[in-house]
């Protein structure tokens, strides 16, 4: 039997869209022909020939959700299917770090498989529903471009070590190799380590997309604006006071007492212990906020007590991360899910009395723009922004560091290192 024919069948049995399924049959088709070449080009993609049979040949080692359930029923495999890429700008990654999000346990428990999975449906032009298992989770890492389509950016090569992050609705990072388009990356400062570069991009992007998307500030200039960050010790927190602090704004956050010399570091000009009895008198004493942004999660039921300390009629707002898009549309279904979101977010406007007074009650979210990727990748390069680490566990320790991070109240980032016995043990015992 031909290797065309081979390939053929093979790409049958997977689920790739018609629109690339001519651009993967040829790219595999090259890599299996190609001459034997250090690095060689095609006219879809470069690809470092010593890794050719690890990208498309061969299984990797990842950990995998292969049902809704909680973080002790994920596997660790190393039969797991390796990354195609698929499309001319995307990047295959070798990783190196990767951080765990709030985001990850709650996608292992079958959080927003409705929302995302008509998204992964739509982005293969598919009628029927897309697999879902198995499920790797992971949005943000640190790794090494292996290989690299012919439109991507001129200044990503085959070598470069790279941050990056994942969207929701793609397969995730907690395993070897990961594909993603060449905007979600960008080159890893010398001065930071890997473990740090990990942590950036998820937390980075919500927060940025936070107060530039639905604050507003992609419009509206942040400089001297008087702005609240509720939870300044978490990972969307310290990235939302170093951003704020870099666009101009005069910033108060709160924390617990024992994340106060954490917060400092990240140089607000005003910090509430929320311990304490008066937070509000203490708060208030700070003026009226422009905006305010809960990284904290607080129940909805609390958010009247913080509209009053928006000032009236200046398009102030309250954000919340704690939208119910993804929860409804679970619940209710994908269009009953919209509907249901759409009075979410008009009732708490209304009961909170912010539209009373000129502001308003919005969502923020994780939104996966290049732009925000760019800005952040910037900062850090500038040595403006630092990404705080709480502890870094090994790949073989992945449950544990989920566990943590369930438990909450951090204080900076949970990293997960592909260490290379971690790795080795588990090719051993899978």
């Amino acid at each position: 039997m031909s290797k065309s024919i081979t390939i053929r069948s093979t790409l049958r049995s997977l689920s790739i869209s018609p629109q690339n399924y001519v651009f993967v049959t040829r790219t595999l088709q090259r890599a299996f022909t190609s001459a034997a070449t250090t690095v060689y080009n095609c006219d879809d993609m470069s690809v470092d020939q010593t890794t050719a049979k690890t990208m498309w040949s061969s299984k990797m080692i990842a950990w995998q959700a292969h049902s809704y359930s909680t973080i002790d029923d994920l596997v660790l495999t190393s039969n797991a299917r390796s990354p195609v890429m698929v499309r001319p700008k995307e990047v295959l990654v070798r990783i190196k770090a990767s951080s765990v999000n709030p985001l990850d346990i709650m996608m292992a428990e079958g959080y927003g498989q409705v929302l995302l999975g008509t998204i992964r449906q739509a982005q293969q032009l598919s009628l029927h529903k897309p697999v879902e298992f198995p499920l790797t989770l992971g949005r943000d890492f640190c790794g090494e471009i292996i290989a690299k389509g012919v439109k991507v950016k001129n200044d990503l090569n085959i070598g470069d070590i790279v941050m990056g992050v994942v969207p929701p609705f793609h397969q995730g990072c907690h395993a070897e190799y990961v594909t993603v388009p060449d905007g979600l990356v960008a080159k890893k400062p010398a001065h930071i380590t890997n473990e740090e570069a990990a942590g950036l991009l998820y937390t980075g992007l919500t927060a940025w997309a936070a107060l530039k998307v639905a604050g507003g500030l992609c419009v509206l200039k942040a400089a001297e604006k008087n702005i609240l960050v509720i939870g300044g010790s978490g990972g969307v927190g310290n990235c939302a006071i170093q951003l704020l602090k870099h666009w101009g704004a005069k910033v108060t956050t709160t924390c617990h007492s024992n994340a106060i010399s954490l917060v400092k570091g990240l140089k607000p000009d005003n910090i509430v212990d929320y311990t304490t009895k008066d937070v509000q008198k203490q708060l208030e004493q700070f003026g009226k906020f422009d905006l305010i942004l809960d990284a904290a999660g607080i129940p909805y039921d609390n958010i009247s007590t913080y509209t009053p300390l928006l000032k009236g009629w200046s398009c102030s707002a309250f954000i919340t991360l704690r939208s119910p898009i993804l929860q409804n549309t679970d619940s209710y279904g994908f269009f009953g899910g919209m509907f249901k979101n759409a009075i979410d977010l008009v009732v708490p406007n209304i009961l909170s009395g912010a539209v009373f007074k000129g502001s308003s009650f919005r969502w923020g979210t994780f939104i996966p723009l290049e732009s925000g990727v760019k800005e952040l990748a910037k900062l850090v390069v500038e040595k403006k922004m630092i990404i705080p680490i709480e502890k870094t566990y090994k790949f073989m320790d992945l449950k544990d560091a989920y566990k943590r991070v369930q438990e909450g109240h951090l204080r900076g980032k949970i990293i997960i290192t592909f260490d290379k016995p971690s790795l080795d043990k588990a090719r051993l015992t899978n």
